[in-house]
């Protein structure tokens, strides 16, 4: 009598995909990752800059507004008999002045800094060529 031949041991299961594919994932997710790190540090290097330039910015902007101010109040005081309306307006309209100025280089300052994510979007773009093959 003859035997029944034996099954073929099943290489791989239903629900169980190859090798290739779970090392692809893997390296996506590693991929992501380090990306979202990158991301996070980004973030947090110009949070840092943008509060060390508000804690100077708003010193030195006090600073100068009460020498303007103690300023005003002596030049005032010595002009009270003769030019006080003057001097009331002069002092009016150099706070002005410095209102606009600081107005324009607060705005010119944030016009000029580098966007929040740049690295990050730069790496992103650097894995998409590779990704397509393009050395």
């Amino acid at each position: 009598m003859m035997d029944a031949p034996t099954p073929l041991p099943e290489t791989s299961t239903v629900g169980d995909p190859p090798g290739g594919v779970r090392g692809l994932v893997a390296a996506l997710l590693e991929a992501f990752h380090t990306r979202l790190e990158l991301a996070g540090v980004e973030v947090e290097i110009h949070l840092r800059a943008l509060l060390r330039s508000l804690v100077w910015a708003v010193g030195a902007i006090a600073c100068a507004m009460l020498a303007l101010a103690f300023g005003m109040f002596a030049l005032v005081a010595a002009l009270w008999d003769t030019h006080r309306m003057l001097a009331l307006l002069a002092g009016m309209g150099i706070f002005i002045a410095l209102a606009v100025l600081f107005g324009y280089l607060g705005a010119r300052a944030l016009r000029i800094h580098p966007d929040v994510l740049e690295g990050s979007l730069e790496q992103l773009a650097e894995d998409e060529r590779r990704a397509r093959g393009a050395s």
